[in-house]
C-alpha cells in the first residue's frame, strides 16, 4: 500500500522540488521564436482581418460578445493609426521576450496583444491559438527570464537585479501536463470514430482537398499501409502523452513525435499546429541536457572565434 505521506511527498517533489531555470528559459526562446514567425505571417493580414474593412467588423464582434473580456480594440478602436501602433508594440514585445529583456513585462504585453487579436478574429481561431494563449499564460508566471537572457546578463553586472537560478517548476509541469492532455484527449476522441478503429481514417484525412499540402506519397494508396499508419497514429499519440514521462523513453519519444508532426505538416495544411506541438515537446528537455547543449555551443563559439582570429576555417 502507498501511504498518504508518500503521495504528498511525491506531489511536492514533482511540482515544487527546486530545479534549474535553464529548461524553461530554453523553452521561452523556442516559444517566442514560434510566436515571432506567427506574428510575421499575421502582420501580412492587418487590414484584411483586423482593419475597419476587415472580414468581420469590430461592431459585429461587440454584438456577439457583449460580456467583459480583454479586447483593446473595444477601448481604443481599430483605426489604422492604432492598428499599426498595436502591431509595432506586439512585435517589439515578442522580440524582447525572446531575448529575455524585461522578460515578464514583455510576456504580459505579448499575452494582452495575443488575446486582443484572438478576440477580434474570434471566428477564425483554431486549437493552435488556444494553446498559444494557455502556454503564454504559464510562461508569464514562470521565471523563464532568469537564465539564457539579457536579464540574466544584466544581473551578473548589477547584483541588485540578480534572480534565483533554481525554482519550483510547477508552471513547467503544467505545460508538460497540458501537452499530455492534448495527445491523450485526441486519442480518446479518435477511439469514438469507426474509421480510426477500422484503419481507414488516414485515407479520408489525406484526401480532403482543403487540407492538402504537398502531394500525398503513392504508398498512401495502399490499403494495408493506410491501416498500418492509421493505427500507428493512435499508438504514437498515446506514447507522446504517456511514455514521454518515462526517463528511458523520453528522448526517443520526442524524436518520434517531431518526425510524426513533420509528416503531418508535409501531407496536410493545418496552419501552425504541427509547429506548436513540436516546440511544446521541447518542454521535456532537462536542465542537464540544456547544460550539455550550452557547453557544446560555447566550445564551438570559442573554436570559431579563435579560428577567425588566426584566419583559419574551423571544421564543421
Amino acid at each position: 500500500m502507498i501511504s498518504y505521506k508518500t503521495v504528498i511527498n511525491g506531489w511536492n517533489d514533482f511540482f515544487f522540488a527546486p530545479k534549474s531555470t535553464d529548461s524553461i528559459a530554453l523553452f521561452r526562446i523556442l516559444w517566442c521564436s514560434l510566436l515571432l514567425v506567427y506574428f510575421l505571417f499575421d502582420s501580412q493580414n492587418i487590414q484584411t482581418i483586423y482593419g475597419q474593412t476587415g472580414l468581420i467588423s469590430l461592431e459585429t464582434v461587440k454584438v456577439h460578445f457583449p460580456y467583459p473580456h480583454l479586447n483593446l480594440f473595444n477601448i481604443f478602436g481599430n483605426s489604422d493609426n492604432f492598428l499599426y501602433l498595436f502591431f509595432s508594440i506586439y512585435g517589439l514585445a515578442i522580440i524582447s521576450a525572446l531575448l529575455g529583456f524585461c522578460t515578464r513585462p514583455a510576456l504580459i504585453i505579448v499575452l494582452c496583444c495575443m488575446v486582443t487579436l484572438h478576440q477580434r478574429g474570434i471566428w477564425m481561431m483554431s486549437s493552435s491559438e488556444t494553446l498559444m494563449r494557455i502556454i503564454t499564460i504559464l510562461l508569464v508566471v514562470s521565471p523563464c527570464g532568469h537564465s539564457l537572457s539579457l536579464d540574466a546578463k544584466v544581473a551578473e553586472k548589477f547584483p541588485a537585479y540578480r534572480k534565483e537560478k533554481d525554482w519550483a517548476p510547477w508552471a513547467m509541469r503544467l505545460i508538460q501536463i497540458q501537452l499530455s492532455v492534448v495527445y491523450l484527449w485526441t486519442v480518446w476522441q479518435k477511439f469514438k470514430g469507426e474509421t480510426w478503429l477500422d484503419g481507414t481514417a488516414l485515407y479520408y484525412a489525406t484526401r480532403i482537398e482543403s487540407f492538402k499540402n504537398f502531394p500525398v506519397p503513392f504508398i498512401l494508396d495502399n490499403l494495408a499501409v493506410i491501416k498500418l499508419l492509421t493505427w500507428s497514429t493512435l499508438i504514437i499519440e498515446a506514447g507522446l502523452g504517456l511514455l514521454v514521462w518515462i526517463k528511458e523513453f523520453r528522448i526517443p519519444v520526442i524524436i518520434l513525435g517531431i518526425a510524426f508532426h513533420l509528416g503531418i505538416e508535409y501531407t496536410m495544411s493545418i496552419p501552425f499546429f504541427e509547429w506548436v506541438m513540436m516546440v511544446l515537446l521541447m518542454i521535456h528537455i532537462t536542465p542537464e541536457e540544456v547544460q550539455i547543449l550550452k557547453s557544446k555551443v560555447g566550445e564551438k563559439w570559442v573554436l570559431v572565434t579563435r579560428s577567425r582570429s588566426l584566419g583559419v576555417i574551423p571544421p564543421a
